[in-house]
């Protein structure tokens, strides 16, 4: 049954309560002494928009992530405010589309409970940890890549020409969806003959994503010339290949950030495998944000998170039939992975308690330790029946 509209205010309110409450109850990242943290990066392209600095001293692949600290620019003469708005903002926006996304797709109620939950209180979620690290620009692309997934299902692909530049403006990696997309698009097409996929406008928003990029670079260029994306792909590829131990963090850092539930998601799709239009763009998008996990940067499991819209989504279209028994032993079992308990220790004076939170940076014993447990988890969860 399609769920009342009503249900969006509830889950607005309780997205802000949350906000609110973290902005208190969570100590911020201390930037001055963390150098090595992203939002130092950010900082220096506020002070440039505000006119603090007159260099445009900014390394990759930050230097081309320019919307956000526009914006906080413009919105406050104060960095963390400025930041923190605008958090506010898009984390609300993303609630929005997520909602109509997930209502479109059919979900019960019970599935909007657990998926906000997650993304809500989850320590490497959408509000804590970006109460812990306000000066980022992680916020938009939940609702970004929500957005975009709910405008191709709706095959409104006319809206991909704004959003397409929009959302590379805000993170670089935006410009693989619509890549990915005209792929998949024109070999469904010819396999299907249907033509569900607007061909031209994919590709014009592909190519207005590379010509905002382009503009991005010429005239903010790096702090260093010749490193690029293709570069930090191979680099971490390469150490894949060298650390075997890391495709074992890379797994713990997946089941960190969406528990138990997405090996049972891929369970259920490897037995029940037919040919899905929805079901195929969200295991595509699933899929290549698992691979931005390993090869995209060090903290694998902010990065899976971030594809918070397509996994989340995929996760929920697979195991939408789970009866309420097994839900909520998968809740139990996914409970302590929220570490809602605990705050996140600032780095600047926790180092290694910080790392302990990171499956990517963890001690290998500890790392086992928590592969275990999912595993344990899953043979478990797997002895259930599903309906």
């Amino acid at each position: 049954m399609r769920i009342k509209g009503y249900w969006l205010f509830i889950f607005l309110a309780l997205t802000t309560g949350a906000f609110f409450f973290y902005q208190q109850a969570q100590p911020p990242l201390s930037y001055d002494f963390a150098p090595q943290f992203d939002g130092n990066d950010y900082r220096n392209i506020y002070d440039y928009f505000e006119g603090y600095r007159e260099d445009y001293n900014v390394p990759h692949p930050f230097h081309q992530r320019l919307l956000v600290p526009f914006l906080a620019s413009l919105w406050s003469y104060d960095i963390l405010p400025g930041f923190q708005w605008l958090n506010l903002i898009f984390s609300l926006l993303a609630v929005v589309v997520m909602f109509h996304l997930w209502r479109s797709l059919g979900f019960e109620l019970r599935w909007f409970w657990a998926g906000f939950l997650w993304l809500i209180f989850h320590w490497t979620g959408m509000i804590r940890l970006n109460a812990f690290d306000p000066i980022t620009v992680d916020l938009p692309t939940y609702a970004f890549q929500a957005l975009f997934l709910w405008l191709v299902l709706k095959r409104k692909f006319i809206h991909l020409l704004w959003l397409a530049p929009l959302a590379t403006l805000q993170k670089e990696s935006f410009l693989a969806l619509p890549v990915l997309l005209l792929v998949y698009g024109a070999w469904h097409n010819r396999k299907t003959d249907e033509g569900y996929y607007d061909l031209p406008f994919i590709a014009a928003s592909v190519l207005l994503a590379i010509a905002t990029q382009s503009i991005v670079n010429f005239n903010f260029p790096p702090q260093e010339a010749g490193r690029g994306a293709f570069i930090t792909l191979a680099y971490h590829a390469r150490e894949a290949v060298l650390n075997p131990f890391e495709l074992l963090r890379w797994l713990a850092a997946i089941s960190m950030a969406f528990g138990p539930a997405i090996w049972l998601a891929i369970n259920r799709y490897r037995k029940t495998y037919r040919y899905d239009n929805t079901r195929n763009l969200l295991l595509m998008y699933s899929a290549l944000y698992l691979a931005f996990g390993l090869l995209a940067g060090g903290d694998m499991t902010r990065i899976v998170f971030l594809g918070f819209p397509f996994l989340a989504t995929w996760v929920m279209f697979e195991l939408q039939e789970t009866n309420k028994a097994k839900l909520l032993l998968l809740a139990l079992f996914s409970f302590p992975l929220t570490f809602i308990w605990k705050h996140i220790p600032d780095p600047a004076w926790q180092w290694e308690a910080w790392e302990s939170w990171y499956p990517e940076f963890a001690n290998k014993e500890r790392v086992l330790l928590f592969l275990g447990f999912i595993l344990a988890a899953f043979l478990l969860l797997q002895t259930k029946k599903t309906t």
